[in-house]
């Protein structure tokens, strides 16, 4: 199903541009979910008014760039974009009702999407997200996970059968398999990656080869950040995050009980570390050390499959 955003606060004064919520604006987490969830969490743990969207959509991924862009994907060729820090938001029309799973930005370039059968990216215009966009994948490859180097050109994406894929040059290449993976994040300046799924590799050539590490062959992780160090977070079932440090040693702590699907932390060395966890049950954690402890934040009631920081702490 395919709906026009419409806020709560302004349901009867909707427009072609989007309705605006008083008060609104970017900082802190952005987190996106089941039935339609959009809410922000400041890094205090204060919950926001939340966003009614006037559907049930399931929200599965979100990206930001710049200091107010943002971009949320989700079931049924759902995809949204605000440009002024969340303040309204915009839905724009990919021409597809394939489910959309994972999205990347890069601040100086395009936006990625992919999900079921499907790969699109464009470089949209900045004010009204207005975009030609191409579209790369197979009809039969479901892609699963999507991240992009933010000073760099590598952009990797995984698929459901477990293929690494590397996008470069306007096309598509399928570089290997990993069995079970889930999620991969690229450092900044695009050299090195992690993979996140049925346990955890890692690549120092941008994805090129990659090299298992050693794990709890029960863990099965959900989301992963890195750094542009090399140095890594991944969350997963029962509350598991995993630091892995530049050697590719995995460290695991607990986090809670519930499965964390959902993880975003701002480069530690630019923005003190400061990040968001979430997942099944709507609860979410907080950090200000890129991950070495973790506060209880607000329950947000529905399951979260996305987060990230509109403004300086984007990934």
């Amino acid at each position: 199903m395919r709906f026009k955003v419409v806020l709560m606060c302004c349901a009867l004064a909707a427009v072609a541009g989007g309705c605006k919520k008083k008060g609104g604006g970017g900082g802190g987490g952005w987190f996106v979910g089941e039935d339609g969830m959009m809410m922000d969490v400041s890094h205090d743990g204060t919950l926001g008014e939340g966003y009614d969207l006037g559907a049930s959509e399931t929200l599965n991924a979100i990206a930001c760039r710049y200091l107010d862009e943002a971009w949320v994907a989700g079931s049924n060729g759902t995809f949204l974009q605000t440009s002024d820090a969340g303040e309204s938001w915009e839905s724009h029309d990919l021409g597809t009702t394939a489910d959309l799973y994972a999205m990347a930005t890069q601040d100086a370039g395009p936006v990625y999407i992919a999900g079921d059968g499907v790969f699109f990216t464009a470089n949209p215009d900045r004010a009204t997200g207005a975009a030609q966009w191409t579209q790369l994948a197979e009809p039969t490859t479901n892609f699963r996970g999507l991240s992009a180097a933010q000073r760099g050109t590598t952009v990797l994406a995984v698929s459901a059968d477990g293929g690494i894929w590397s996008y470069a040059d306007g096309r598509l290449e399928r570089r290997g398999t990993l069995a079970g993976v889930r999620a991969v994040a690229v450092s900044p300046d695009g050299t090195y990656a992690i993979a996140a799924g049925d346990g955890l590799a890692r690549s120092v050539d941008a994805g090129l080869t990659w090299t298992p590490l050693a794990v709890d062959a029960a863990l099965r992780f959900e989301d992963v950040r890195i750094d542009h160090a090399g140095e890594a977070l991944a969350v997963g079932t029962g509350g598991t995050v995993a630091r892995i440090d530049l050697d590719g040693r995995v460290l695991v702590q607990r986090v809670g009980t519930a499965n964390l699907r959902a993880l975003h932390v701002a480069p530690s060395t630019t923005y003190s570390g400061s990040g968001f966890a979430g997942g099944d049950g709507g609860q979410t954690w907080i950090t200000h050390d890129s991950g070495w402890t973790w506060i209880e934040g607000p329950n947000l009631g529905r399951t979260v499959l996305g987060v990230d920081e509109i403004g300086d702490g984007h990934n």
